[in-house]
């Protein structure tokens, strides 16, 4: 099945991955890319390449993260939906990141994914490295701005399998609400009347749901649950 996602064929997603290093969300973010589908930007690809070009560390982060966007911002305007590889400790980020989602009318999701300390810190010793990666555990914490996500979020264990955790991340997307802007243009493709009633046409679409299909392997033909 193709990748390709149009927004006259299926919503538009933007996952925003989150969690310390080491706490698995590369794995997921590769296994679950292709069950929505979507494009997985991993930030420590580019963040390694600028730190490969010589762009000093205080410019390597804000720019890694700009870059991942515009990157996201390119691909959504070709049809595809994208997961966002990276931790999200700044609000920034996620302000950002759902501000992408809505200029696409899209829907924004963070999950987020935790393990043991000891987990973490024998993934940081034993995986194969790039620049970006942190050899321990805790290496950039506690800087000033960071913060804890306040928002609804998917929380998963990473020791669990894989497979598992895919399948429970598509569960929990597709019963996301869509945007209230796609949601109403999917239920009236063509220009509607004015309403007598917004805030009962705002309820009424905050009723439409992503449709994945049943195997995690893409949308659906009939693209919403009414």
């Amino acid at each position: 099945m193709s990748s390709v996602r149009t927004r006259e064929s299926a919503p538009l997603l933007v996952v925003q991955m989150h969690g310390e290093p080491g706490s698995g969300k590369t794995a997921l973010a590769r296994a679950l890319a292709p069950a929505i589908p979507a494009i997985h930007l991993d930030k420590d690809v580019i963040s390694s390449a600028l730190i490969r070009a010589g762009i000093a560390p205080e410019l390597q982060g804000p720019g890694a993260y700009e870059s991942l966007r515009e990157v996201a911002r390119s691909l959504m305007t070709q049809g595809y939906s994208v997961i966002l590889d990276s931790p999200c400790f700044w609000p920034m980020n996620e302000d950002k990141g759902r501000a992408l989602a809505a200029g696409f009318g899209a829907t924004w999701a963070m999950i987020e994914c935790k393990c043991p300390g000891e987990v973490v810190e024998h993934r940081l010793a034993t995986r194969e490295r790039l620049e970006s990666h942190p050899r321990r555990r805790g290496e950039g914490s506690e800087r000033p701005g960071m913060y804890e996500p306040t928002c609804e979020r998917l929380v998963l264990d990473s020791t669990r399998p894989v497979a598992d955790l895919v399948a429970e991340a598509i569960r929990y997307l597709t019963r996301l609400p869509l945007s209230a802007e796609l949601a109403r243009a999917r239920a009236c493709p063509h220009p509607p009347a004015p309403s007598p009633d917004p805030a009962g046409e705002g309820e009424q679409s905050r009723q439409v749901h992503l449709q994945l299909s049943p195997s995690g392997l893409g949308p659906q033909n009939s693209e919403l649950a009414q």
